[in-house]
């Protein structure tokens, strides 16, 4: 005999599928996804004169901070962009990952609400592209009166030998970013062996924004002139 569906089938099968709903992780990649997307909008024309490098490494750091802030908010717990900063050209994964690679990392705590002394890591990895180097050297900690950006060791896998020295951005359970003011610079350029800085073109291919208080950003117009960008 056929069977004619019945239509209050169909509903609950759809509310049972939203009742599901998405763990942490996932709801933080998608929200990652959206700011680098609407970073990549919005500095896509006042940048158009950079390299392609520059401009898309800019974003994804910009997408980062804003999943640092977000997920430091929700957990109401510290949470750091961290940036490899550990000089090693003798092994080829960490010549790949000197001051390229960047991720979100979180603290969590125990039932009595006390901060465990791990950093927790939030996802995978991301790389700035190709070519693309953090610049430590423009990336003052106060991008008006100067300053040395802090810096701490991170265990970047689940081996517990890979700890390497990273430089940070963080922020506290209210979102607020501890170095206000600090910049994020990046350079487009060729690095030799053993060497910190890329070798820079004619074109001196870089460019940077400022971290404000509240974890927004402000590009740095004329990166010559770093010293006139503010902090509030």
């Amino acid at each position: 005999m056929l069977r004619i569906p019945n239509s209050n089938d169909g509903r609950r099968s759809i509310s049972q599928t939203f009742k599901k709903g998405f763990s942490l992780v996932e709801l933080l990649a998608v929200m990652a996804i959206i700011a680098i997307l609407l970073s990549l909008a919005s500095v896509g024309i006042s940048r158009i004169g950079k390299g392609q490098g520059v401009t898309a490494g800019l974003a994804i750091g910009e997408g980062l901070l804003a999943q640092t802030r977000s997920l430091a908010m929700n957990q109401n717990t510290r949470a750091r962009l961290i940036i490899h900063g550990d000089l090693n050209d003798a092994d080829p994964i960490q010549r790949e990952r000197y001051r390229r690679m960047m991720m979100v990392v979180y603290k969590q705590s125990d039932d009595e609400g006390r901060e465990l002394d791990d950093w927790t890591r939030a996802g995978s990895p991301t790389f700035l592209p190709a070519g693309v180097y953090y610049s430590p050297e423009f990336s003052k900690a106060d991008m008006r009166t100067g300053g040395v950006l802090p810096e701490d060791r991170h265990q970047l896998t689940s081996l517990a030998s890979d700890v390497r020295q990273c430089y940070f951005y963080e922020f506290n359970g209210q979102g607020i970013c501890t170095t206000p003011g600090a910049g994020f610079v990046i350079v487009s350029g060729s690095r030799p062996n053993n060497v910190q800085q890329p070798i820079l073109g004619g074109k001196r291919d870089l460019g940077g924004f400022v971290v404000l208080k509240n974890g927004s950003t402000t590009l740095i117009r004329d990166i010559e002139q770093l010293g006139v960008v503010g902090s509030n």
